[in-house]
């Protein structure tokens, strides 16, 4: 009987704040990982805190994001990380922004700029903000823009100032 009165009282309480309470996503998920592919093949990782996922526009908000690339052999590429990032689920198109730094697996070396874009139709990773970029050697290179092939092996940056210089 105690029981019974228990169930059937109100609770005062909410079960979210108000913020999460008046989101507009579909789908909030906590701790998302993900993976890319084509043709069976795994292209990439997709790991976020947080992905507020919108079903219409077929994106999701990612925050504190890190996003993994893979080459053909299965060997890490190449990690993005930011404080957020969009993620378009159709065409695998992706931003990351706040804080993006790019680790390139290949030869160390970081590019670090205010946000960072991928487009996978045309094979390219690219920044239309100031970048600089920091060799394994300690040695920089800072321009206003940088793009590159998935490959690395063909980084352009845009109006290099100061050539290259060391920081110790």
């Amino acid at each position: 009987l105690v029981g019974a009165a228990a169930c059937g009282t109100d609770l005062d309480t909410p079960v979210a704040n108000q913020d999460l309470l008046s989101l507009e996503a579909d789908y909030v998920a906590f701790g998302m990982t993900t993976y890319v592919t084509a043709k069976g093949v795994r292209e990439a990782q997709i790991e976020a805190d947080t992905a507020y996922i919108y079903e219409d526009e077929s994106t999701a908000l990612l925050k504190q994001m890190s996003l993994v690339f893979y080459d053909e052999f299965g060997n890490e590429r190449a990690t993005v990380t930011g404080l957020e990032g969009d993620w378009n689920q159709e065409t695998n198109r992706m931003v990351a922004r706040g804080d993006v730094v790019l680790f390139i697996h290949t030869d160390s070396s970081t590019i670090q700029s205010p946000e960072i874009f991928y487009e996978p139709d045309i094979d390219k990773i690219w920044s239309d903000s100031a970048v600089v970029r920091t060799m394994q050697d300690g040695s920089v290179q800072s321009g206003t823009a940088f793009e590159s092939d998935m490959s690395f092996e063909n980084i352009d940056i845009a109006n290099m100032r100061g050539g290259t210089r060391r920081i110790f």
